[in-house]
Parts: structure tokens; sequence; C-alpha cells
């Protein structure tokens, strides 16, 4: 049987067959969850959601946006879920209940953290929907978090608060897609979009072209560009750049990497390339972003 809610905090607020304890922040919530198996879905998420698996399950099905997975999930292993879209998970547990940590937020969380320049993409995009995968960063600032739940906090507000800026910084450089809307029952994104956009994900930092993206997706360059850009707001190869200045970004801030380091690191083909892109796109130069 399927049960149906409204949103991920309906149902961690109102099913009696789980156990639930929360930190409740201005533009978050951080909860320690405790469930049987079960077989749910929410119809529309409210606000961005991570899901920490500290258990591991024997069967696993998640399907958002249509997609589905059906690969059982590790101990370690994270889920994105976006808000707006209906998505369903399936599980059987490994052992008597399964535990994982979830952090719920909200797009202002992501604006208080992160720079101006890069609040009109941040309040213009939204949350990549993953199934649940080994994403080892996410997955230790949601350890660190929920250490915080409960009366016995860890380290307190003001550590949490250090760890939400550093989770910020990842979504937003690693994890944050900008297409004009997010997909709805009434405008889906064409596939082989989809299939473009993944491309991209998974190459952005290689010497791609607009052909190597087109035979991806199934798209002639001129069918590409049209349809790509329909649906992000973006060209391809605009949304390219942008992706790797959202990683260059995020390497400046939380690396030691030298500026030469990361311009091959995020596919620029040296600093002089980085730094022209810096600054048509953000009106900075890299060392002034890494000292912002």
């Amino acid at each position: 049987m399927i049960k149906r809610y409204g949103t991920l905090q309906e149902y961690h607020d109102t099913d009696s067959a789980i156990h639930f304890k929360k930190l409740e922040g201005q533009h978050c919530r951080i909860g320690l969850l405790s469930e049987t198996s079960s077989d749910v879905t929410f119809t529309s998420t409210d606000r961005n959601g991570l899901v920490l698996d500290l258990s591991g399950t024997k069967r696993h099905l998640t399907q958002m946006d249509g997609i589905l997975d059906e690969t059982p999930t590790r101990p370690g292993d994270v889920c994105l879920v976006p808000p707006g879209m209906e998505a369903r998970f399936a599980w059987d547990v490994k052992s008597v209940r399964q535990k994982s940590i979830t952090v719920e937020f909200d797009v202002a969380l992501l604006a208080t953290f992160l720079p101006d320049f890069e609040k009109d993409r941040i309040a213009t995009g939204h949350l990549v929907p993953r199934g649940y995968a080994d994403r080892p960063t996410l997955a230790n600032f949601a350890r660190l978090l929920g250490r915080e739940v409960g009366p016995a906090r860890a380290r307190g507000r003001l550590f949490a608060d250090s760890v939400l800026r550093l989770l910020a910084v990842d979504v937003a450089a690693s994890h944050w897609s900008v297409p004009a809307h997010l997909p709805g029952a009434d405008s889906r994104p064409d596939a082989r979009v989809k299939r473009a956009i993944e491309f991209i994900e998974n190459n952005y930092a290689s010497d791609i072209s607009l052909s190597d993206i087109g035979r991806a997706s199934c798209l002639s360059q001129t069918q590409l560009t049209a349809h790509f850009q329909k649906a992000t707001g973006a060209t391809p190869y605009s949304y390219v750049i942008d992706r790797r200045l959202r990683q260059a970004v995020h390497l400046l801030r939380m690396t030691d990497l030298t500026i030469v380091a990361v311009a091959i690191e995020t596919g620029f083909s040296d600093q002089q390339h980085l730094t022209r892109a810096f600054r048509a796109r953000l009106g900075k130069t890299p060392a002034k972003v890494r000292k912002s």
C-alpha cells in the first residue's frame, strides 16, 4: 500500500510509524529519522530536501520527475529532492529500522550565505533532483548537522550555522541548476534536453563541443540550442561556462588549490581564460572571489 502525503514535512510530522526528532532554524529544518519498510509518495514537496541514509536498504525504489531508480541504497548515500515535483520512495530495511538524517531548506538559506553576485542565479534556479548515491561532502555536512539535533547539542548553534554555510556553498556550486522553471505536470522538459544537461554535468570540466552535447542528446546543433534555451533560459555554451564558474568559485573558497590549478580543474585552458570569464560574468577576478 502506497502512503500519500502532500509534502515531506507532512510525512515527518504526522506518520505514526516513524520516529522523528528535529531542530528548527530560520530557513531550514534538520531531522533524525527512524522508520520501517514503507512505500511513500509526496505529491508536491514544499522545500528543498537532502536525505542521508545511515543504514542502507536491501530493496529500494526512487522515482522523481518520471525517472525510476531501483538501486538499493548503501549507508552514506545521499538523495536530493527539489520542491514542486512528485516523488516516490519505496524500501525494505536491512534491520529493524532504517535511520536517516534529513536537511530541509528554503532558497533563502542559500541566499543567506552566498555573495550578492550569486543570489540572482540561485533565485531563478533549483536543486537538481538526484537519487541516492555516494556524495561524501554532503554526507559529512549532514552527519555534523545531525549531531546538533536534540537537547544535548554537540557544539551549538554557531557551529551548526558554520556547517550550513559550507553546505549552502557546496549545493550552490555542485547541485544547483538554472532552468527557467521547475518541470511540472503541464510543462516537462524534453527528455533530450535532460540528456544534454546530464552530459554537461558529467563532462563540463572536459573540452566538450556543441556537437558532443548534441550527440549525447540525439539533437542536431540547431535543435539543441533551440530546445535547450527554451528549457533552461540559457544556451548550451552559456550553461557550460556558468557551470564551470560555479565549480571554480567553490574550489577557490573551499580549497587551497592555486588559481592555475582551479582553472585546469574546471575546464578553462589557463589562468587568463578563467580570469576573463570571472570578469565578464562575475565582475571580479578569481583572487578577489577567493578573498570575499
